[in-house]
């Protein structure tokens, strides 16, 4: 069963030819850990049998003593939970000793709350969670930065480069990092909207005059924010957003963790 997994089943489901043993292992872990929930029954099939006896633990003894009622532990249920979580927990430890620094790094940006929200809910067409083969077959890859395929997309980028992954999301001709600025605007504004009054895309600030202010402040005429709103902190205050997405995988971030990542635009936003 797990060659038919590894060998028919995954490949087809991600639209790859060949699945690496490294891959495997990583697709087994858990959504929330970088993972698709695909676990390789060999190595969880004993723990999932002593979950199953802990589970049905209360309604063997009931049959065994012929008991018409029986009281159900609700602690068995967070021991099974416990289970799951130690024996994952040691698996992707395990795990991370075997992979290069740059998978690791890329097994830590999955694992982040929020980062696998896509797969896990149901496919409702109304949230956007319906993707057909293609657009699922492409998320994995941007998922796991593997190769694209080439089907119905050009393989060189408008600047003459190779149309990969890392390159599509940090070239500043190829119209990817607007993209993805400009969709996360219109989500964000949209929800603010649904409980905020007065929302507006890309407001103009306040001319500056005489003010000093501090430096790297954006001081020229028409300077605007991304999103501003009434009523998001205080009552019919106006406050603004601006929006920064990130390519982690980007060369220049290759040595910066997460945190740094993170807490350098935050400074850099605070200072514009």
């Amino acid at each position: 069963l797990e060659y038919h997994i590894k060998d028919v089943f995954i490949p087809v489901l991600i639209g790859k030819l060949h699945v690496s043993e490294q891959l495997r292992k990583i697709f087994a872990l858990p959504a929330r850990m970088g993972g698709l929930s695909i676990a390789n029954i060999c190595q969880t099939a004993e723990l999932e049998y002593g979950n199953s006896i802990l589970a049905t633990e209360d309604l063997t003894n009931a049959i065994y003593d012929q008991e018409s009622l029986y009281n159900v532990d609700d602690t068995k249920q967070s021991g099974i939970k416990k289970n799951r979580q130690d024996f994952y927990d040691a698996y992707k430890s395990e795990l991370e000793k075997e992979l290069s620094p740059l998978v690791q790094h890329q097994l830590e940006l999955l694992s982040e709350k929020g980062a696998s929200s896509w797969l896990t809910p149901l496919p409702l067409k109304e949230y956007g969670f319906l993707l057909n083969k293609q657009e699922f077959q492409d998320a994995i890859s941007l998922r796991y930065n593997l190769t694209l395929s080439s089907l119905n997309r050009p393989t060189l980028c408008v600047c003459g480069a190779p149309s990969t992954i890392n390159h599509c999301l940090t070239c500043k001709l190829g119209g990817y990092i607007s993209l993805r600025h400009d969709s996360l605007k219109s989500t964000i504004a949209k929800l603010i909207e649904q409980v905020c009054k007065d929302t507006v895309l890309e407001p103009s600030l306040i001319p500056v005059t005489t003010e000093q202010l501090q430096r790297g402040t954006d001081v020229s005429d028409g300077a605007r924010l991304d999103v501003s709103t009434r009523g998001f902190w205080t009552p019919l205050d106006r406050a603004f957003t601006d929006i920064r997405v990130l390519h982690p995988q980007a060369q220049s971030n290759a040595n910066t963790s997460l945190f740094q990542m993170y807490r350098r635009h935050e400074t850099e936003k605070k200072n514009k």
